[in-house]
């Protein structure tokens, strides 16, 4: 079979970007089928990509790396031994270079990372479901899903600079997973990393996956695409507190 293509759907009016945007929050259906005809994927992308550029720069005048590298080495037991001098260089170095890394990774590392997860979503639905459609589809459908991290990262904003630079956690800046209520210096590793996977926005952005693959495909229930997504995610998050297990 061919993938489907945008010709496959039937003829709709044409949802301008605003509509998109907004109606992928109030009523994600009717947003990814215009998504799904006319696939783009850059404007979601793009903006999560200027408000994450935003917080890094003003975490960096507001905070300061200095001060998270500090509490990264204090929570961290490998470190609390280290000789003072060697630690204080350690961290002068990791403060000089994080705010480039930060950089680094909204502009190379988040579109690599949304590629990566379309294609890994493509190819569950294309192999375990049938779904004909084509990775601009499933890309498309990706991005648009990350809209909730819009919400996300202003709630970071305002909290950034409602709190004193000394209480901000860059972390766990806001209370929407169960990592935030870990303390972590007496919680392994491996369940800081499952606490922080567990989080509002990561599951609203899954629903919105589910939705926009069920609706491209025309043929698979939400039901069983949320299954899909939840399976493939429960798979990456098991990857991910292993690895924490084992070298956290």
């Amino acid at each position: 079979m061919q993938p489907m293509s945008s010709a496959s759907f039937p003829q709709l009016e044409n949802m301008g970007e605003f509509g998109r945007l907004t109606g992928v929050l109030w009523d994600p259906q009717p947003a990814f089928r215009d998504i799904a005809a006319r696939p783009r994927w850059w404007p979601p992308l793009v903006i999560v990509m200027a408000l994450s550029l935003v917080f890094t720069y003003s975490f960096t005048q507001h905070v300061g790396w200095e001060r998270f590298m500090r509490q990264q080495f204090e929570n961290n037991p490998r470190t609390q031994n280290m000789d003072a001098t060697a630690r204080d260089q350690a961290m002068a170095q990791g403060a000089r270079f994080a705010p480039i890394m930060g950089y680094v990774g909204i502009l190379v590392g988040f579109p690599l990372m949304a590629v990566a997860a379309a294609g890994v979503f493509l190819l569950v639905f294309r192999t375990f479901m049938g779904a004909e459609l084509t990775f601009r589809q499933s890309f498309a459908i990706y991005c648009y899903a990350l809209v909730p991290l819009i919400i996300s990262s202003v709630m970071t904003l305002a909290v950034l600079f409602l709190k004193d630079p000394p209480e901000f956690d860059l972390q766990y800046p806001t209370p929407t997973n169960i990592g935030a209520f870990l303390d972590p210096l007496n919680t392994p590793k491996w369940l800081l990393s499952l606490g922080g996977s567990i989080d509002v926005f990561t599951f609203w952005t899954l629903a919105l996956v589910a939705t926009g693959f069920s609706v491209a495909s025309r043929k698979i229930s939400w039901g069983t695409s949320l299954a899909c997504v939840l399976g493939t995610w429960c798979l990456y998050v098991l990857v991910k507190v292993g690895w924490a297990a084992l070298f956290g």
